[in-house]
């Protein structure tokens, strides 16, 4: 009687392990004909993938492709095959952020948003920066700047706050000594400043036509030109302390008049041509 339910057992065994290799077997098949069947309709389509970095490689193992999270939002990056990074785009703390570099690894173009708003510069290839383009450079807002082989921005094309244009000139210390401006409902201006900041020539349009003004060193006015809509050209000449001495002018008659004043701008005396007089 116990071998009977002994041999029973042993057959209950097999049965039951030749059970699990044909559900094996058969979990195989479905598979591989599963991926037979993708293979031949086309590659698998995943609705949702959530990773934390995804690498695109080579057969080397190179990356060449990464997809990332930073500090600030997300980041991709492309990489040539003997892995330098050839392009980013990504995000700082004021938005978007795109960077390009040569194959020597060397920044050359780069354009983000920042505070004032955006910004696109280009490098030469030593990784100086040569020329800008944002809302805010020198002392404009919008405008187009040109760099000097220091990286100082030395030429600016802008628009001012008032939405005017703008010309800028500035020297390798970054000093302005060109500006050209307009003035608002008037015309264009014209200002040379010295390295210290002072305004030595200014040429500007006014209501009654042109003026050009020359100041001594410590910024006093000495040579006024203008014009008049009423009698003509004058040119007025100040002593080092601004005091008009000599004026040259046309009258109301259409004639010359030559103006002499004291040091203090006093005691004039005018020369006029003879009335009649022909030379």
């Amino acid at each position: 009687m116990n071998d009977r339910l002994d041999k029973l057992e042993q057959e209950l065994t097999a049965m039951k392990r030749s059970t699990r290799r044909w559900r094996s077997a058969t979990a195989f098949l479905l598979v591989g004909a599963g991926l037979f069947a993708a293979d031949a309709v086309g590659p698998t389509v995943i609705d949702h993938l959530v990773v934390r970095k995804l690498d695109v490689i080579t057969d080397d193992g190179q990356s060449v492709l990464s997809l990332a999270q930073t500090d600030t939002g997300g980041q991709i990056d492309l990489y040539a095959g003997d892995g330098t990074n050839l392009l980013r785009l990504g995000t700082n703390e004021s938005g978007g952020d795109m960077a390009l570099w040569n194959r020597n690894g060397t920044s050359v173009a780069g354009m983000w948003s920042s505070d004032d708003g955006g910004v696109f510069s280009l490098w030469d290839e030593n990784g100086l920066e040569n020329a800008r383009v944002s809302s805010g450079a020198l002392s404009l807002s919008s405008s187009l700047s040109v760099n000097n082989s220091s990286g100082v921005p030395v030429f600016a094309v802008a628009s001012d706050d008032s939405g005017d244009g703008r010309m800028q000139v500035v020297d390798h210390d970054g000093n302005l000594v060109f500006d050209v401006r307009t003035i608002p409902g008037v015309g264009g201006a014209l200002l040379l400043k010295t390295v210290e900041g002072k305004r030595v020539v200014m040429l500007a349009a006014t209501s009654e036509g042109g003026s050009l003004n020359l100041m001594n060193a410590r910024g006093v006015p000495v040579v006024l030109a203008s014009t008049s809509d009423n009698y003509g050209g004058a040119i007025s000449i100040a002593n080092e302390r601004g005091m008009n001495v000599i004026t040259v002018k046309a009258d109301s008659e259409h004639r010359g008049a030559l103006d002499i004043n004291d040091a203090d701008g006093n005691g004039t005396r005018r020369i006029r041509p003879l009335r009649g007089y022909s030379p």
